[in-house]
């Protein structure tokens, strides 16, 4: 079996990826747009809300409408929704909702009293009668909210008057739901049965017709809605119960209402018809929880347009009932970029050649391809997370798409197991050695992949899987740590030019979402968390650095980490300067993360040390072959006691509280066990590989391609209920628009650096990311003159004597890589202010 997967991954190598992903988002673009309809019912999908859905998780409640996300509906929210006027006056009508009919909209009433005053209305649940008008009003607000009248045949006074629109304004509700029948059943000698409740419903619509007719310009009632006949149980009602209330009769209720067009949130049959029994304890009647839902979903129909679509700002993980804002100028300046400005400057740049005006200012046609699909890829994101054309659906975890899911990675991983060649051996350290470029690509592409699975099951619920994802973030900054260290304790190259490489390389593609989904950069943790530890490991090395090949350097390190964890736990981080500046980030939350893996970037410097000084002399050792088998045996014993302890903790926040100690035991544990053979280290997975070189655009990007709502929901290529199918068609354009993101990030950074187009060409060559290699295309080998952007960053000649030698301030901005650093950082703010 596994011979055929090789070949058939083997054969999946020579596909252009990225033409296949472009393909099929053409193809779900052109689909989408064809499906596009201009009624706002259709796009926004409240038809939806009313009509469609099915239960996401039958357990937690979660109801999904066809194709959008819900929101969930506080009393805060409620307010916004129903608040009363404070010129109320007998002219003007009433923002509650009023419920007409049986025991089914009595419980619908008394969800809504729960959700508008949970002491309250349980209070009054145990006194009030059953069969009685009930209200409740804002507490300490004044004014009602919410209104039943019971009238199991719709034949009061009070209905009539209400239906007929002979009510006072002050009367009129917002929202009128009416729901009638099973009383037509069960007591069908006093009704009239079934023929009577059809006469009943064709008088409800002559009436709902002319109370929107007389109603066009008031617009007093806003919704009318009737509720469809529920679904019972049959097998748990009253032998009485069970005579009457017959499932046939039921559904051809409902059939009737239908054909009548009479506007019935059928989405609440449908909730019934697949919840599980257990919700419905005398199979008539539904839970607290089951109508909780229920009322939430008539909420997201009815107020989502005030509440949510009014204060439209991303992130919108509410998809029901709302309407995307207009892009703001950022999006539509990348829009006019991508269509227009780029594609004129790349066919002027070709037609002109290396003559002329275009030729001096222009990047090479090269580049500008590649700043052509970068804009198209961000594009593509805004369309797929910003506009209504692509449905959405909520996260869910289930145990076993999140097993099938790992163990089809599982599976891909050891088909592409190989040697590598020579041609691959391109590590420092050679193809087997310690931690080789190999190996820790590998070891970035499984933990990027279990992340993605991670985060689109919705695992984070699940306490032990989250401890578990803990650690390999706390195992990508330990390798961080490592690969940092060993490349400036061998180069000893502290430069600005390096550094500026590998921040860049880091942050063009989130600075870039931050303004064009108009969220903010700390959203993408990871390239704010990747870039302070560069900063951190740089300065720690930098600092002192004639000490770094002695044992000095450990006193070095254990200073910098006690500094370190001081700044993160006395709360010393600059937050309250750049707020003033306008850049208004979470503290808490920066402290949260940064502080959760504190000491995991030090213990890969710390290994990283080891190896330099002392790895020769260990190899060398009389023992070492024992200590390795020793070392082998308890880091499979460590990480046995870390599963144990990390599954015993009694959830995920007792957990954290551990983590930032205990992380190095699992961390340690699987180096020692991944290089335990000459073997091991000579072999990898290709498709682990793959994935670890963009490691870092598939977890930026994941926030719009792969998933949605700013990683909060599920993105739909395909169909909605086509789940897996809809996760492998969205998973080929997703890796494939991360690869164009990477190598056009790549080359977006040497243009701004002014790498040398050989340089770059190498660096294209075996594309790699280059956080773990501080950009090797940045560094200048000893005995070679450094390029003219890093001369004035690393001398120490005064600035002014410099102002002196050459054109004034133009050319210090221009050849002072510091200076840059400065003014781009001007630019930024300013941008931030504009936007």
């Amino acid at each position: 079996m596994l011979f055929g997967i090789d070949k058939l991954w083997a054969l999946s190598s020579h596909v252009p990826l990225r033409i296949l992903s472009m393909s099929i988002a053409l193809l779900a673009l052109f689909f989408s747009i064809a499906q596009f309809s201009p009624s706002s019912r259709i796009h926004n999908h409240c038809r939806a809300v009313q009509h469609d859905g099915w239960w996401a998780d039958k357990v937690s409640l979660q109801w999904q409408p066809e194709g959008c996300t819900l929101h969930e509906y506080t009393q805060k929210d409620l307010l916004q929704c129903l608040q009363p006027k404070s010129d109320r006056s007998a002219q003007v009508p009433s923002e509650h909702i009023l419920f007409i009919g049986d025991s089914m909209m009595r419980e619908k009433y008394q969800a809504l009293a729960r959700l508008v005053d949970p002491l309250l209305a349980s209070s009054a649940n145990q006194t009030e009668a059953v069969h009685q008008d009930l209200s409740i009003g804002w507490p300490m607000v004044g004014g009602v909210v919410a209104r039943f009248i019971w009238d199991p045949y719709l034949n009061s006074p009070k209905t009539r008057e209400i239906l007929e629109g002979r009510a006072p304004l002050a009367d009129r509700p917002k929202v009128l739901v009416v729901g009638s029948g099973l009383w037509f059943l069960r007591y069908k000698d006093e009704s009239g049965g079934l023929e009577k409740w059809k006469l009943t419903m064709d008088q409800l619509n002559r009436d709902i017709a002319n109370l929107w007719q007389n109603n066009m310009d008031e617009r007093v009632t806003q919704h009318i809605y009737v509720s469809p006949a529920i679904d019972v149980v049959p097998e748990l009602l009253t032998p009485e119960r069970r005579t009457t209330l017959l499932p046939d009769r039921i559904a051809a209720m409902n059939e009737y209402m239908e054909a009548i067009d009479l506007p019935v949130f059928s989405a609440w049959a449908r909730m019934a018809q697949g919840a599980a029994p257990r919700e419905s304890p005398d199979g008539l009647h539904y839970s607290a929880a089951f109508n909780k839902r229920a009322i939430n979903v008539l909420l997201n129909r009815v107020c989502n347009t005030e509440v949510v679509s009014r204060a439209a700002r991303p992130p919108f993980r509410t998809t029901c009932c709302f309407e995307y804002p207009p892009p703001n100028w950022y999006a539509a300046a990348m829009a006019l970029t991508v269509s227009l400005v780029l594609p004129a400057l790349l066919f002027l740049r070709t037609r002109k050649a290396q003559k002329g005006f275009i030729a001096r200012l222009a990047p090479s046609a090269k580049t500008l391809q590649e700043m052509l699909s970068f804009g198209a890829v961000l594009l593509l994101m805004y369309i797929c997370d910003r506009t209504p054309l692509f449905e959405k659906l909520h996260k869910v975890y289930d145990a076993r798409i999140f097993a099938l899911l790992i163990t089809i990675i599982v599976i891909g991983g050891a088909a592409s197991w190989r040697k590598q060649n020579d041609k691959e051996s391109t590590s420092n350290n050679g193809s087997s050695g310690f931690l080789n470029r190999q190996q820790t690509d590998e070891w970035k592409g499984w933990m990027q992949l279990v992340v993605l699975v991670y985060h689109l099951t919705n695992a984070s619920t699940v306490s032990g899987i989250y401890n578990m994802v803990r650690v390999l973030v706390a195992m990508y900054l330990f390798m961080t740590g490592y690969g940092h260290c060993c490349f400036l304790y061998e180069k000893r190259d502290f430069g600005l030019r390096r550094l500026t490489l590998v921040l860049l390389r880091t942050n063009v593609l989130a600075a870039s979402l931050a303004f064009a989904m108009n969220t903010s950069y700390m959203d993408y943790y990871f390239a704010p968390l990747c870039s302070v530890w560069t900063l951190v490991v740089w300065a720690t090395m930098a600092a002192g650095s004639q000490i770094n090949g002695s044992r000095l350097v450990w006193a070095k390190l254990c200073v910098a980490a006690t500094f370190t964890w001081l700044i993160n736990h006395k709360h010393l981080w600059p937050f309250a300067m750049l707020s003033r500046l306008g850049v208004h980030w979470d503290q808490r939350e920066w402290e949260f993360r940064f502080g959760l893996d504190i000491f995991a970037a030090y213990f890969g410097m710390a290994v990283a040390l080891l190896r330099l000084q002392y790895g020769q002399r260990l190899v060398e050792h009389v023992r070492w072959p024992q200590m390795q088998r020793w070392s082998v045996l308890l880091s499979a014993i460590a990480l046995l006691w870390f599963l144990c302890f990390e599954l015993s903790r009694e959830s995920k926040y007792a957990y954290n509280a551990w983590h930032s100690l205990v992380s190095l035991v699992p961390v340690l544990a699987f180096v020692v066990l991944r290089n335990a053979t000459a073997s091991l280290r000579s072999r990898s997975s290709a498709l682990f590989r793959s994935a670890g070189r963009i490691s870092l655009e598939l977890f930026v990007a994941q926030a719009h391609i792969f998933m949605a709502a700013d990683s909060k929901a599920v993105l739909v290529f395909v169909h909605p209920r086509l789940w897996l199918m809809n996760v492998a068609v969205v998973s080929v354009v997703f890796f494939g628009m991360c690869q164009v993101l990477g190598t056009a990030t790549t080359a977006i950074v040497a243009w701004l650096m002014a790498v040398p187009q050989q340089q770059q060409q190498q660096q294209q060559a075996g594309f790699r990311d280059v956080d773990l290699e501080m950009a090797e295309i940045g560094h200048v080998k000893n005995g070679l003159a450094r390029p003219v952007l890093d001369r004035l960053a690393m001398s120490r000649v005064s600035l002014g004597r410099r102002l002196l030698q050459r054109l004034g301030i133009l050319a210090v901005v221009q050849r002072s890589l510091a200076v840059r650093w400065v003014l781009g950082l001007l630019v930024l703010l300013a941008l931030n202010h504009f936007y």
